[in-house]
């Protein structure tokens, strides 16, 4: 994006600005009091990353959140307690110990001298730049809230997704009292776009690993959609050019926050029938840009790994997977 600068989204303390089903989920960021040695020197800060599988809890400790930083401790299957996690020796080096709740908490140390270090956390929202962008005249709107209207299913058939709130969700065809897929795509064709749209991952914590699965689409490429959050960032997870491309950087926030994708997709490029060009995408997340102008290789399709269609117009589409995610704010700007 020309006019997003990759940095982090910008950071508001946690006053209800996003519903979570689980308070506890979440950054907490914080800075070292006192200091450690090595690597706290030059830089106090540190985060907390609490994500929720089931009814247990997994914490990384890293640097900051929205970067690719180094992980200084990480611990799973920790169990709630009065609303409150309890940690203990947390961290190779750090060795931090103390409780965290819903609105943060304090866990400490020693020195090597035996002095007290403290690490102090506050509960931590975070707001994409581009939260709410509005579409330039210049733009196709393809979802303002109120309508599906610009979009379909698979041979024609009307959107059936739930318009809520200002969203729409997506949700499986009935056909014949059976499920059916319910991917949505525009039944306009597109060549170069920038495309906004923000999204909503349910909390599924039920579900392990593969929730709030869903995935933009621009004909047979996808950019995945999938609840990463704490996760490492690898090439099926949130931001991934899917089975190609994992994302530089893991962007997620936590289920139940709204995210943002910001996109440019270059078709690819033919001559005398003959592909010349792949592909490419670039992709900023939460105003963080983790993929830059990569090529596509070939359809992301699990089953169908063929090169890419011999068409520089696409439909565009979100994907229907089961899940509940929502989408709202749709716009594109032919490039």
């Amino acid at each position: 994006m020309k006019k997003i600068i990759s940095i982090l989204a910008v950071v508001a303390s946690a006053t209800g600005l996003f519903a979570q089903t689980d308070p506890l989920v979440g950054f907490y960021t914080g800075k070292v009091i006192n200091g450690f040695g090595y690597p706290f020197r030059e830089s106090p800060d540190l985060c907390i990353e609490i994500t929720r599988f089931g009814d247990k809890y997994q914490a990384k400790l890293t640097e900051k959140p929205l970067a690719r930083a180094d992980t200084y401790g990480f611990v799973k299957d920790l169990v709630a307690t009065d609303g409150k996690l309890t940690f203990k020796d947390f961290g190779d080096r750090l060795k931090l110990s103390g409780e965290i709740t819903a609105k943060g908490g304090v866990l400490k140390s020693k020195d090597r001298k035996g002095k007290d270090v403290i690490a102090e956390f506050k509960k931590t929202v975070i707001v994409s730049p581009t939260m709410g962008l509005q579409a330039p005249p210049n733009a196709i709107v393809l979802f303002d809230g109120t309508n599906t209207d610009q979009w379909e299913h698979v041979g024609g058939a009307k959107c059936c997704w739930e318009i809520k709130d200002g969203a729409m969700i997506s949700r499986p065809q009935k056909v014949n009292g059976k499920r059916k897929d319910g991917t949505i795509f525009t039944k306009k064709k597109f060549g170069a776009v920038r495309m906004h749209l923000e999204f909503k991952i349910p909390a599924e914590y039920d579900k392990g690993e593969a929730r709030g699965n869903s995935g933009v689409h621009f004909g047979p490429y996808e950019v995945q959609i999938i609840d990463s959050f704490g996760s490492e960032g690898n090439w099926w997870q949130c931001g991934a050019i899917y089975r190609i491309h994992a994302p530089k950087v893991n962007a997620s926030l936590e289920p139940e926050a709204w995210q943002t994708y910001d996109i440019e997709y270059t078709p690819a490029k033919f001559m005398n029938g003959k592909m010349v060009a792949y592909p490419e995408i670039t992709v900023y997340q939460n105003g963080v840009r983790i993929q830059y102008k990569e090529p596509v290789f070939h359809k992301t399709n699990v089953n169908n790994k063929t090169e890419p269609l011999l068409d520089e117009l696409v439909p565009l589409g979100l994907q229907d997977h089961a899940h509940p995610v929502a989408f709202r704010n749709v716009w594109v700007v032919a490039q």
